[in-house]
C-alpha cells in the first residue's frame, strides 16, 4: 500500500473512530446526563436558570443529530472520497464539535454567577465534559485546544464561587488542574488512537503485500506448471520422432544386409559393394542420432567439456560450407561465405565442438531452403574484440513468431508437418546454443515465416582455460 493510500485510510478511521466513540453507545449517555443536569437546575436552583439550560440542550440535540447524518452521509461512502476531501471534513467536523461544546456549555457557564446550589450543579456539568473532552476529542491532538476553553473557563468560576477568600483561590486553581489534566489525558486518547489506526494500516498493507505474493506465487506455479506440461508434450513428440528416425536407418542396414546375404548365397557378388555403402551410410546416420542423443543427455548431466587449442577460423568456417555444398546443390541453392575485413584469423577455443556447431546451423539451412541462398559471414564484436561471430543466414521457409522463443528447447520441434520432411532428432539446436554457452558465447536467431532466418553463433576468441566446464542453459 502507497504512503498517499495510507494517509488516506488514516484520515478516513479517524473521522470513523471519532463519530463511533462520540454517537456511538456512550451517545445516549451523555445525551441523558445534560437532560438530567437541566432538569436539577430546574428543581434546584431558584429562578429561570433552568430555561437557558433546556433550551441549549434542545438546539444542541437538534444540530447534533443532523451534523450525524451528515457526518455518516460522508464517511459511510469511502471510495468517492480524496484526501483533500477527507481534511476537509475533518476540519468542519472539528469546527461542529467546538460549536456543540459552546451550546451545551454555556448556560452552566452562567451557573457561575446563579444562586446556591447552581455553581456546584455547573461545576459537576463541567467536570463531566472533561471526561468526555479526554475520550472522545481525538481528531487531532490540537482539537482539544479549541473545545476545552468554554468548559474550562465554566469549571473555574464555579469552583471559585463555593468558596471565599483563599480557600476560593485554591478551588479554582484545582478546577484549572482539571483542565491541565485534560489535555494530557486527551493528548494521550491522541496518541492511542494514532498508534490503533497505525496498525491497521499496517496490517492492511501486510494484507496487500500477502495478496500480492499469493498472486505472483500463483501465476509462477501456473507458468511453471504449463511449461512442465509444454516439456511433457515435447518429451512425448521427442519419443514418437525418434522412433521413425532410427526405425528408418536400421530398417535400411537390415534391408541391405539381408540383399548382401542373398547375394553371397546366389554368388552374384555384382552390386555387394554398393550394398555395403549403403549400409555404411545408413549406419552412421544411425550413429549420427545416437550422438545427438548422447551430446544431449552429457549436457544435462554437465559433463561437456571444453577443450580449448589454437586453430584457423577462415579454414574451419570454409571447411564447413564445403561439407554442406553438395547438399545445397542438390536443392539448387546457392552458398557463399563473407569474412569482415580485419578478422582476426587465429582462435583459442574448442575446435571440435565449433565445427559441429556450425554444421547443425548450416545443415539445418539447407534442410529448410530450396531454390534460395545460404550465407556464412564471420566477423569479430565486442569493445575490444574478444568474441568471434557467425552468422548463418538463408532464404528458406522461416520460423513462426510462436516457435522463434523455443527452438532451443530440448525435444521441442516446431510445426511438426514440417519438419517431418527432413530428417532430423530436433536437438540440433538445443545442442549448438550449449557448446556457443560452453565456449563463451551464445547463439539466438531472427526470422520470419517465408522470408528466411538468420542464426548468430558467438564465441570467445580465447576462452579461459579454467572455465571450461559445462553450465547447463
Amino acid at each position: 500500500m502507497s504512503n498517499r493510500l495510507l494517509r488516506r485510510h488514516h484520515d478516513y478511521m479517524t473521522l470513523v473512530h471519532c463519530r463511533d466513540k462520540a454517537w456511538g453507545g456512550h451517545a445516549s449517555t451523555r445525551i441523558l446526563s445534560i437532560l438530567i443536569s437541566a432538569i436539577s437546575v430546574g428543581v434546584a436552583v431558584p429562578g429561570p436558570w433552568w430555561i437557558a439550560c433546556v433550551t441549549a440542550m434542545s438546539i444542541g440535540w437538534g444540530l447534533e443529530t443532523a451534523f450525524y447524518r451528515w457526518l455518516s452521509s460522508k464517511i459511510d461512502n469511502p471510495d468517492s472520497l480524496a484526501i483533500a476531501d477527507l481534511a476537509w471534513i475533518k476540519e468542519r467536523t472539528i469546527w461542529a464539535i467546538t460549536g456543540l461544546v459552546v451550546i451545551y456549555a454555556l448556560p452552566f457557564l452562567g451557573l457561575a454567577i446563579a444562586p446556591h446550589p447552581g455553581p456546584v450543579l455547573g461545576l459537576i456539568f463541567a467536570c463531566g465534559s472533561l471526561l468526555v473532552i479526554c475520550g472522545q476529542h481525538v481528531l487531532d491532538r490540537k482539537m482539544v485546544y479549541w473545545t476545552l476553553p468554554v468548559i474550562m473557563i465554566a469549571a473555574i468560576l464555579c469552583a471559585y464561587r463555593l468558596a471565599d477568600g483563599w480557600v476560593a483561590y485554591l478551588l479554582g486553581f484545582l478546577a484549572f488542574l482539571l483542565g491541565v489534566n485534560t489535555v494530557v489525558l486527551s493528548g494521550a486518547s491522541v496518541r492511542s488512537a494514532e498508534e490503533l489506526i497505525e496498525a491497521q494500516g499496517q496490517a492492511l498493507r501486510l494484507a496487500d503485500e500477502l495478496d500480492e505474493r499469493v498472486v505472483q506465487r500463483t501465476r509462477e506455479l501456473e507458468a511453471a506448471a504449463k511449461a512442465a506440461e509444454e516439456a511433457n508434450k515435447a518429451k512425448s513428440r521427442f519419443l514418437a520422432n525418434m522412433s521413425h528416425e532410427l526405425r528408418t536407418p536400421l530398417n535400411a542396414v537390415i534391408g541391405y544386409a539381408e540383399m548382401v546375404g542373398e547375394d553371397v548365397r546366389s554368388g552374384d557378388m555384382g552390386s555387394v559393394a554398393s550394398d555395403i555403402d549403403k549400409i555404411r551410410n545408413a549406419a552412421r546416420h544411425l550413429l549420427g542420432l545416437i550422438n545427438e542423443v548422447l551430446d544431449i543427455s552429457k549436457m544435462e548431466a554437465n559433463e561437456q567439456v571444453c577443450r580449448p587449442s589454437q586453430f584457423d577460423i577462415r579454414t574451419l568456417a570454409q571447411e564447413a560450407l564445403d561439407a554442406i555444398i553438395p547438399q545445397a546443390a542438390a536443392q539448387e541453392t546457392n552458398c557463399h561465405i563473407v569474412f569482415a575485413e580485419g578478422l582476426h584469423t587465429q582462435a583459442y577455443n574448442d575446435e571440435g565442438k565449433l565445427r559441429q556447431c556450425l554444421l547443425n546451423l548450416l545443415s539445418n539451412a539447407v534442410k529448410f531452403t530450396s531454390k534460395g541462398t545460404i550465407t556464412l559471414a564471420c566477423r569479430t564484436i565486442g569493445d575490444r574484440d574478444e568474441f568471434i561471430a557467425f552468422e548463418v543466414a538463408d532464404t528458406g521457409v522461416g520460423i513462426d513468431p510462436q516457435d522463434l522463443s523455443r527452438i532451443f528447447m530440448p525435444f521441442y520441434q516446431g510445426d511438426n508437418s514440417l519438419t517431418r520432411t527432413v530428417e532430423g532428432t530436433g536437438l540440433g539446436l538445443a545442442i549448438s546454443q550449449r557448446l556457443a554457452r560452453l565456449m563463451g558465447g551464445d547463439l539466438t536467431a531472427q526470422s520470419l515465416p517465408g522470408e528466411g532466418s538468420v542464426f548468430t553463433l558467438t564465441i570467445a576468441q580465447t576462452i579461459d582455460a579454467s572455465k571450461t566446464e559445462a553450465h547447463a542453459a
